[in-house]
This record gives C-alpha cells, sequence and structure tokens, in this order.
C-alpha cells in the first residue's frame, strides 16, 4: 500500500494526501507573511507533512509525493520568481526529508485529471472531481482562497493514478 500526496506549490496553495484507506486529508500551505514579502513555512509546513504520513502508517519508501512544476510564464511577470522560489522549496525540503517525489506539469496532470470534462476554467473543474472522487471531503474553516486547495487532491490523484 502506498500513501500519496500532492502539492500545488503556491502560497494559496496546499498538501494533500490520499491514504490507503481512501482517507483524504489537506491542508493550506503556511506561510510566513512578512509584509512585502511571503515565504513558505519551513517547520510547519515538514510538521504537515510528516503528520500526514504517520496517519497514513507507512514508511517513506511507501510514500510517493507529486509536486506542481511551475513553469515560467510571460502573464505572471514577477509572479515567475514567485513560482520558481516555492518549487525549490518543496524540492529541497522533499529531498531534505528523504521522502520521494516527482515533478507535473499543471497542463500534464490536468489534461489527465480532468480528462473529459468540459469549460476552461481548471479550479471549477478540480472542485468538480473532487466532489466526485471523494464526495467526503470537507473544507471546514477554509477560506475562498484555500479552497482552491483542490488542485493539492487532484495531484495527488494524478500520482497514484500514475504509480500504481
Amino acid at each position: 500500500m502506498k500513501l500519496y500526496l500532492g502539492i500545488d506549490n503556491g502560497y494559496t496553495g496546499a498538501i494533500a494526501a490520499l491514504l490507503p484507506d481512501g482517507t483524504v486529508l489537506h491542508r493550506p500551505s503556511a506561510v510566513q507573511n512578512l509584509g512585502r514579502d511571503k515565504f513558505l513555512d519551513i517547520r510547519r509546513n515538514s510538521e504537515t507533512l510528516r503528520e500526514m504520513i504517520d496517519a497514513a502508517a507507512v514508511s517513506k519508501l511507501q510514500v510517493l509525493v507529486a509536486c506542481e512544476l511551475s513553469t515560467k510564464n510571460p502573464l505572471f511577470r514577477t509572479n515567475n520568481y514567485a513560482n520558481g522560489k516555492n518549487g525549490e522549496f518543496w524540492r529541497v525540503l522533499l529531498s531534505m526529508s528523504d521522502i520521494p517525489f516527482v515533478s507535473v506539469h499543471p497542463q500534464t496532470w490536468q489534461a489527465q485529471v480532468f480528462h473529459g470534462l468540459r469549460g476552461g476554467d481548471t479550479k471549477a473543474k478540480a472542485l468538480l472531481t473532487v466532489q466526485q472522487r471523494f464526495p467526503n471531503v470537507s473544507y471546514g474553516n477554509y477560506n475562498a482562497e484555500q479552497v482552491r486547495g483542490t488542485d493539492a487532491i487532484c495531484i495527488a490523484l494524478w500520482a497514484r493514478e500514475q504509480n500504481k
């Protein structure tokens, strides 16, 4: 049995886990807001990963993390820097924690997970996919931005479907 995790690497991203028993865990990424800049929180995000692995009661060898890889986009302008910084944050954190991971382009996981869904709004497609595939997922006290963490659940789903 394997534990599949998905990470949407943005500041409004999330970490999600598909446990072997079918349970879905998800948490918004922990962010430190320093006024003019934001940073992903090393300690809190590391704790979240550890909690999810412990909840699944598996060894690190039975874990696979899929991390969304952000590519440069001329429309993002300065956000290209933040996306690259966040991608490196997760790459380093996972490497230092000896947790196996793969990187996936958004277009790759979206094409496979959203196959057959019409429309161009990827956030709406992610929410619909999670509602259909995991009807027991609840967002508790999440704000509207954090509910966007459904991408992380879809990324974990992609990892599970690609690495059976």
